[in-house]
């Protein structure tokens, strides 16, 4: 009996401690974020950048100022597009931007599954691949959510790394990353190619300023 007691008691204690968890990861931060993503550089290995406006309603929808949205050009003058929205606490500003595309007029001809070979082809980045057009005008555009020091393209994935490095006190930050670039003359492997060549030149800056 006393056993039973003692069973029903460490039930309801692991019932409690799972509800807290849950509780406070869905939970409204306020915390004020104390990483400046806006310091990313603007000049990397031959590409610099302008920064692109961003209006009060696009910071409305993505729930914070720090934002990085920029174009950036190397020595040929070929437009490379950067957007990094991040927070420490908000798990919620990094949501898939299909939607955001398809309220702005924008049609999605494509969206696949891609990767992304990084550090000398040792390792991965798998990537959502976006096929865009808008008035006649086609785009490549990747996109994928960091979660401390760990990379996926599925937004449930990415929910789901908060949560269990919530739970585990590790560093929990998320970030959507997004790279584009426009289709030239219908070259449409050169804006892949220059897509995954920028990824690579970035990859560094993206650890040491998205921790």
């Amino acid at each position: 009996m006393i056993r039973d007691k003692n069973f029903g008691i460490i039930v309801c204690l692991l019932l409690i401690s799972g509800i807290i968890s849950w509780v406070l990861y869905f939970k409204e931060y306020t915390q004020v974020d104390t990483v400046d993503i806006t310091k990313f550089p603007k000049s990397i290995s031959g590409w610099t950048a302008e920064d692109l406006p961003i209006s009060k309603e696009e910071y409305d929808i993505l729930e914070t100022h720090n934002v990085v949205a920029r174009r950036y050009k190397n020595i040929q003058n070929e437009p490379i597009y950067l957007l990094i929205v991040y927070s420490q606490h908000n798990r919620k500003i990094s949501h898939p931007p299909e939607v955001c595309y398809t309220g702005g007029g924008v049609t999605i001809l494509e969206n696949v599954k891609d990767k992304i070979p990084v550090s000398a082809g040792k390792n991965i980045i798998s990537a959502n691949r976006l096929l865009l057009e808008l008035r006649g005008t086609k785009q490549f555009s990747y996109y994928w959510f960091k979660v401390g020091d760990s990379f996926t393209a599925n937004y449930w994935n990415q929910q789901a790394l908060i949560a269990v490095k919530t739970l585990f006190g590790q560093p929990h930050s998320s970030a959507l990353i997004r790279i584009s670039s426009d289709i030239s003359k219908n070259d449409e492997k050169g804006a892949i190619d220059r897509i995954k060549y920028f990824t690579n030149l970035i990859l560094n800056d993206l650890n040491r300023y998205l921790p």
